[in-house]
């Protein structure tokens, strides 16, 4: 690409032209990701939990899919500036219909991951960046580790410290039947990541949720108890905030690790109601439902892992607790609510085997949270294998 920007400043030059000088780097990357599920007794956990409900009995099957993203990066060779795009194929199963799994080949089934431009702020030291666009953001993996459009400045002023401050907006309100602005969905994120000592990171971060009173307003149910799945549906003025981080440390003939996160939810959720479908609540007024249009959050969030780590073998404990509601038809939220996170800490409940699958997109049972106790032994058998056991 050098070359032809080279000739193309000759040729210029050879015209008479004043061309200024043009240098570029253009990458191009792909993840070809093919993967077959032998046999499974429950297909249902296949399928997003707002669809359905686990059968008691087996319900079998196998299958095969694809799912194939290609990402270019364009960047200035001094790296001042960057976009990139990415497109995705995703989970499409062998003979799935609509998505091109069927005879033919044929369907709709392009997807855009990522689009954005990642900029040096002019003036400032070259570690202070602003990005503009669609990216993968990770506000903490139990919270909030998803794509989503916004503006996020972020930088290291020192080796021992970086940060990030954001602003992001999910959902975009058009307002046809109200004069009111603000009916939008904004999020303003920040966050100071530091290292006070050798082997330990810190993280400080906080995010808070605005929006105003929706044009429309549909009954949050339980099975719903995600904010991107009622977020358009409600009232915000709700804030997150927490701590999470590692800590790493030289014991004998290997290492002692750490990783924690702590996270406390307050604020307001206003201008909806609220419906638990669970069976136990039968009796309760409205099939359990809330009547009351505003709920104040109190909810909690702890995950801790304690292990071990030998040349090849590594043993690991995890611990989390995440708050639930005790109280269905009383005007508080007190269970944990994520955003949207793809959970890698248990397979049976909450991860399926393959990436594009899952069967829930939050890491607890309902607005019931969720108590995890879990052991597990994994062996590094060569650079590509690894082998695992857990329990739970």
């Amino acid at each position: 690409m050098r070359k032809s920007l080279l000739l193309l400043l000759v040729f210029g030059l050879a015209l008479g032209l004043a061309l200024p000088v043009l240098a570029a780097e253009f990458s191009l990357h792909g993840d070809f990701n093919n993967r077959f599920q032998i046999y499974t007794n429950q297909n249902d956990f296949f399928r997003a939990e707002q669809q359905g409900q686990i059968r008691e009995k087996k319900v079998e099957d196998n299958f095969g899919e694809i799912k194939y993203r290609l990402w270019t990066e364009a960047s200035t060779n001094d790296g001042d500036a960057k976009g990139v795009y990415a497109i995705e194929l995703g989970g499409i199963r062998f003979g799935e219909s609509g998505k091109g799994g069927e005879f033919s080949g044929d369907g709709v089934n392009i997807e855009t991951r990522w689009a954005y431009t990642d900029l040096q702020i002019p003036w400032i030291d070259s570690k202070n960046r602003l990005q503009l666009g669609l990216n993968s953001q990770k506000i903490n993996q139990y919270f909030w580790a998803e794509t989503v459009l916004g503006v996020k400045n972020y930088g290291s002023p020192t080796d021992l410290i970086d940060y990030t401050a954001a602003w992001f907006r999910p959902i975009e309100t058009n307002a046809g039947t109200k004069d009111e602005t603000g009916q939008d969905l904004d999020a303003f994120y920040g966050r100071l990541n530091f290292k006070p000592t050798d082997g330990l990171l810190v993280g400080l971060f906080g995010l808070y949720f605005y929006k105003d009173d929706p044009e429309t307003s549909d009954p949050i149910e339980d099975r719903d108890y995600l904010i991107k799945k009622f977020a358009r549906d409600a009232e915000f003025n709700m804030y997150t905030i927490g701590i999470d981080g590692s800590y790493k440390r030289d014991v004998g003939a290997g290492n002692l690790f750490f990783n924690y996160d702590l996270i406390y939810q307050g604020g307001e959720i206003n201008n909806t109601s609220f419906t638990s479908t669970g069976a136990g609540d039968q009796t309760l007024p409205n099939n359990g439902g809330r009547a009351d249009d505003d709920f104040d959050m109190n909810a909690y969030f702890f995950h801790l892992d304690v292990g071990y780590k030998w040349d090849k073998p590594k043993l690991t404990y995890t611990f989390w607790y995440a708050s639930g509601d005790d109280d269905p038809t009383d005007k508080d939220f007190e269970g944990f609510l994520a955003v949207d996170v793809d959970s890698f800490d248990n397979h049976i409940i909450f991860e399926s085997l393959v990436d594009d699958d899952v069967f829930t997109e939050r890491n607890y049972i309902l607005d019931k949270g969720f108590i995890m106790n879990k052991l597990r032994f994994d062996y590094q058998a060569t650079a590509k294998l690894k082998a695992g056991v857990a329990a739970m």
